[in-house]
Parts: C-alpha cells; sequence; structure tokens
C-alpha cells in the first residue's frame, strides 16, 4: 500500500521481484488525496482486491504499507484473521525537524512543487527517475473521519516495524523507541532512506520474501 502522493507504481519493481519469486502481489491504488474520503473508503481498493489475493491452499497474507499508508495497512489487515502486517517506514513519530513539507490549502490538501519533490524526496535516485517520479505525485489530504482502530487493536495484530537508517522524514531513533512502546516490537532496520522501493527494490522484496516465509511456517 503505496504512502502520501504516490501511486501505485512505486511498488511496480518490487512486485515484479516478489512475483518472479511465486508470490501473488498486489498494489492498490489508495484514494488518498481526496479529503471527503473516509478511512474505510480509503481502504476499499485494498478490501476488493483481496479475493484475487487469496489463494485456495491457505498461503499466509502479508500487508505491506508504506509511510502513510502504515495507517491504513492495520485496517485491511484486522479483516484477515493471522495476516502479517508490515509497516515500512511508518512514521510513528514526528517528522525530522527541518523536512520541507509541501504547503496546504485550507481543505488540508498538499501538493508538491516538482523540484522541491526531487530534491527532498529522491536525493538518492539518479535525476531521471527522480523527476520521473516527482512528475507522478498526487495531492494528499488528511482523512475526513476519525482514525477507526484503538491503540490496543492495532498492538495485537501480528506487526513487523521495517525503519530505514537515515530515513529523509523520520528519525531512526524515534521511530524505534515508537515502534517498541506502541506496539511492543523492536523494528528491523535496514540501510538507506525514506523509498526503499525506489532504491533497493530487489533488497526490500527478499526482505518481504523472508516475512513471508517465516509467516508460513
Amino acid at each position: 500500500m503505496h504512502g502520501a502522493w504516490h501511486d501505485p507504481t512505486c511498488w511496480d519493481d518490487v512486485v515484479a521481484d516478489l512475483r518472479s519469486r511465486g508470490h501473488r502481489v498486489l498494489a492498490p491504488d489508495l484514494p488518498l488525496g481526496d479529503p471527503a474520503t473516509t478511512y474505510a473508503e480509503r481502504v476499499r481498493p485494498a478490501l476488493a482486491a483481496l479475493p484475487v489475493a487469496r489463494t485456495d491452499d491457505g498461503d499466509p497474507i502479508v500487508v505491506v504499507g508504506h509511510s502513510m499508508g502504515a495507517a491504513y495497512a492495520p485496517l485491511v489487515s484486522a479483516t484477515l484473521p493471522a495476516a502479517l502486517t508490515v509497516l515500512l517506514c511508518p512514521g510513528l513519530g514526528p517528522l525530522r525537524a527541518g523536512f520541507p513539507w509541501p504547503p496546504a490549502g485550507p481543505d488540508g490538501v498538499s501538493v508538491w512543487d516538482p523540484s522541491m519533490a526531487v530534491a527532498a524526496l529522491y536525493p538518492r535516485l539518479e535525476p531521471e527517475r527522480a523527476w520521473h517520479f516527482a512528475a507522478r505525485l498526487r495531492p494528499m489530504a488528511p482523512a475526513a473521519d476519525r482514525y477507526p482502530l484503538g491503540r490496543a487493536e492495532r498492538a495485537a495484530l501480528p506487526t513487523v516495524v521495517v525503519c530505514a537508517a537515515d530515513d529523509e522524514m523520520f528519525a531512526l531513533e524515534t521511530e524505534r523507541d515508537r515502534a517498541r512502546i506502541s506496539l511492543g516490537v523492536d523494528p528491523v532496520e535496514i540501510p538507506g532512506g525514506h523509498l526503499p522501493m525506489l532504491t533497493d527494490p530487489v533488497g526490500l522484496a527478499a526482505l518481504l520474501d523472508g516475512f513471508l516465509r517465516r509467516s508460513a511456517s
């Protein structure tokens, strides 16, 4: 599940690698830019995809949410007995001081200037790829209602937290502390920045493959 401003294409390389490993993978398109949508409406594309994702042989399901998508992944997992939730660079704590969050309008909708996005979000990508993804960025808005899961409900879900050592948006130390306090787990720490699906898709796919295989055993 993609995060703020992005669309499912940010997962393309990871999806391709996981499929080559024999996994069934879906990347739903979440309507995160419409301030009139509720949390339930925003996860509806993911819930609609579940019948396609399920198999008849009882294989486990892993729900992966990146950044803002990490808030929506538990809403999907809560409908799936024994599903594993993976929160990737989830932003459990505050933004890093000085991160240039794009300006938001009165309705809370924020939009990136592409040149700012290239510098802030994609400093690890080659310029051509950085501009490609910056051009695809969409508006982002807060949901229209309150978050429907309580802290205890979220903590009860089988969860893995993955944090990036040099995340441009969230400090590793804070994320590590919040994962332990809020969810009772020690995060898996990986090298790199906030968008590992773009900077190291093969490594991220291998990590997710390992989570799924351990979940199945």
